[in-house]
């Protein structure tokens, strides 16, 4: 038994060295895995960073860019995702700079100073815009300009059933305090159709209604209409004056107290003009518009001309469909050319 010991002993020892040795296998590979993880959510910081300075430079570029402020606000403001403020800078800083910890006390406070400096420098920049700049002027007015669409409602057709689409999906901003009664192939000329199964009038509480009808259930007390794509091939542009001038007798009549804006008809891509629907004619048809607006006391917001090219046409950049319809951008275009407009008639 005394001879087999040494063997034994030996046994025990090989055991004992591969026990050791697999731990450090394991240590190795764990170790490997949390490199790893390191660079993931050294990568996840940079991207919420770069998310961060893309929504800072739509708020120092002033009131046009509130619309596409408000779809990103919309993104990253998540149930417990708190606040995008300058803590949650701070806090991105201090992951992308983990290796800070061998820097020397001197060097970091250098930083602190040089971070200090940049604040006051944007503080400086911030009281410097506030003394002039149109973007901060409006909004200092921002809450008065909103309010300017309380118990607004848009009337028109597939264009503006473009912008009710668009601005359903942006509903924390002020675009949720407009109604809307829009419906394709809608126009001045079928606005005064009565009610039945060809009819196209806009659908309010589940049923079609003469617009004046559903302007005065909703209790409207300022009408946008944009109308006239449907109607130039049909009456047109003196036909189509007419009609528009109806039609607005009609909602007066039902509505004495409402405020009336005309909105230009817009223009469509060069070279997809249709018989009457082309932009020369689209022009003489808003000019006529515009006058008759100005002759009774109405409000007119000129649309088209912020939408068109250097030569007159709907710009490229605007169009959803190769011809007239438009796309989200033109529609940020609509929101500042009427925020513009509410801010020129604030009482």
């Amino acid at each position: 038994m005394k001879k087999n010991r040494w063997k034994y002993g030996i046994a025990v020892s090989l055991l004992i060295v591969a026990v050791v040795g697999g731990f450090g296998i394991n240590a190795l590979a764990a170790g490997k895995k949390t490199v790893k993880a390191g660079a993931d959510i050294v990568a996840g910081a940079g991207e919420i960073e770069s998310i961060k300075i893309v929504k800072n430079i739509y708020h120092a570029e002033g009131e046009e860019e509130v619309p596409n402020q408000a779809e990103t606000d919309q993104g990253t403001a998540e149930p417990g995702s708190g606040e995008e403020t300058g803590d949650g800078k701070a806090d991105n800083a201090t992951e992308a700079s983990g290796d800070g910890k061998t820097d020397e006390d001197d060097g970091s406070a250098e930083s602190s100073e040089a971070s200090e400096e940049e604040a006051g420098e944007e503080a400086q920049s911030g009281e410097d815009m506030e003394d002039g700049e149109e973007g901060e002027v409006l909004e200092e007015n921002a809450e008065e300009i909103d309010a300017y669409f309380d118990d607004s409602v848009f009337v028109g057709d597939s264009i503006m059933l473009g912008f009710r689409n668009y601005a359903m999906k942006r509903q924390d901003t002020f675009l949720s305090r407009m109604g809307f009664l829009a419906a394709g192939s809608y126009s001045a000329n079928n606005a005064l159709w009565d009610v039945d199964d060809e009819s196209v009038h806009p659908v309010y509480q589940g049923e079609q209604r003469q617009v004046w009808e559903s302007i005065s259930l909703m209790g409207s007390k300022k009408v946008f209409l944009m109308l006239g794509m449907n109607d130039l091939n049909i009456t047109g542009v003196e036909g189509s004056c007419e009609k528009y001038e109806e039609l607005i007798g009609k909602i007066k009549e039902k509505n004495p107290d409402a405020e009336i804006i005309i909105m230009s008809m817009t223009y469509v891509l060069k070279g997809k003009e249709t018989g009457k629907l082309e932009n020369d004619t689209i022009r003489e048809f808003n000019g006529l518009l515009e006058a008759m607006a100005e002759k009774n006391g109405w409000g007119y917001v000129d649309v088209a001309e912020a939408l068109a090219d250097e030569n007159g046409d709907l710009a490229e950049e605007y169009c959803s469909d190769g011809f007239a319809h438009q796309n989200p951008e033109a529609y940020d275009v609509w929101v500042s050319v009427l925020r513009k407009y509410a801010d020129e008639h604030l009482e």
